[in-house]
């Protein structure tokens, strides 16, 4: 025989100035007030208690989730998952996407935005690696600032690896790559660490693997003439996938680097990362294993070769 439905109670409770403080539910509503004096620490503001009872607890959690949403209490969110949820914006059909604001205007400083005219020039060669970058004084008439914030703009250069001072003399452009970047043959890799971990779920879809099931993760870190370049994360099923590499599907994307990221490629402050999310596939299309490469957004290039068909 089913057991009766219990009777549930949302209480909610209320300061001097009637200033709703917190809304919960319980079967015991004595016995939870208790121990909201035992363990809040708002608990001495309460000065008002309000009892409605429901015949069933899923009646009562209803009522509780529309009361935060509409009413707002001032403690539940500190502590309560359930609540945090329910103050949120009613779910729609639709789904959500951004609404960025139109841009009219450069917000950057002009120290950022002067390093932002001049690197595109030494990218593309138009400010050849060791020709002189244009003098103080032309800086300060180009872009209307003072000689301080000139000195910001180079320094964020310099900090790149696109400009070198020189004592007594002008700065330089210079290249940030390592002078064997192109010659694999001088890339060192180290083992940073190998585990048994739960993937990304990004990485579990492309593996085909459960929700939840491990996977060995590998990374590495790739160095050239003492500088690193690339860190890489390998994830492969804990049975290892027969087959033989046929395929590379890479993914890339850019984005601002993550703490880690910033320490283990000792990125400047504007660099942005590049990540490929590369999938290794074997003749059948299955995937053999997942990389994530990170890589430094001044050091990295990538080049593309797409035959066109003929109409």
């Amino acid at each position: 025989m089913p057991e009766p439905p219990e009777r549930t109670a949302l209480y909610r409770l209320y300061d001097v100035d009637d200033r709703l403080l917190y809304v919960g539910i319980s079967g015991a509503p004595k016995m939870r007030m208790k121990a909201h004096a035992a363990d809040k620490p708002w608990w001495p503001e309460v000065a008002t208690r309000d009892f409605e009872w429901f015949d069933t607890r899923e009646q009562a959690a209803e009522a509780e989730v529309e009361a935060i949403r509409q009413q707002q209490p001032l403690h539940n969110h500190t502590h309560n998952i359930s609540a945090v949820l329910a103050l949120l914006p009613a779910v729609r059909d639709e789904p959500l996407r951004p609404q960025p604001a139109a841009v009219s205007k450069d917000s950057r400083n002009v120290a950022q935005r002067m390093a932002a005219e001049i690197r595109p020039l030494i990218m593309a060669g138009d400010m050849p690696v060791g020709s002189r970058i244009p003098s103080t004084q032309h800086l300060i008439t180009q872009f209307r600032t003072s000689n301080v914030t000139i000195q910001r703009g180079l320094r964020i250069l310099k900090d790149e690896g696109f400009a070198v001072g020189r004592s007594g003399s002008a700065v330089y452009v210079t290249s940030p790559a390592p002078q064997h970047l192109d010659d694999e043959t001088q890339h060192v890799e180290t083992e940073i660490s190998s585990a048994e971990v739960t993937p990304p779920r990004r990485v579990a879809r492309a593996l085909a693997v459960g929700e939840g099931e491990p996977v060995q993760r590998q990374e590495t870190l790739v160095q050239v003439d003492g500088r690193p370049i690339r860190t890489v994360s390998t994830y492969r099923r804990l049975q290892d996938a027969l087959g033989v590499p046929a395929e590379l599907l890479d993914q890339v994307s850019v984005r601002p680097p993550t703490t880690a990221e910033v320490l283990a490629l000792q990125l400047p402050e504007e660099v942005p990362v590049m990540n490929v999310f590369r999938q290794v596939l074997d003749d059948d299309g299955q995937v053999l294993e997942v990389q994530s490469l990170i890589e430094p957004g001044n050091l990295c290039i990538r080049q593309y070769r797409t035959p066109i068909d003929p109409q």
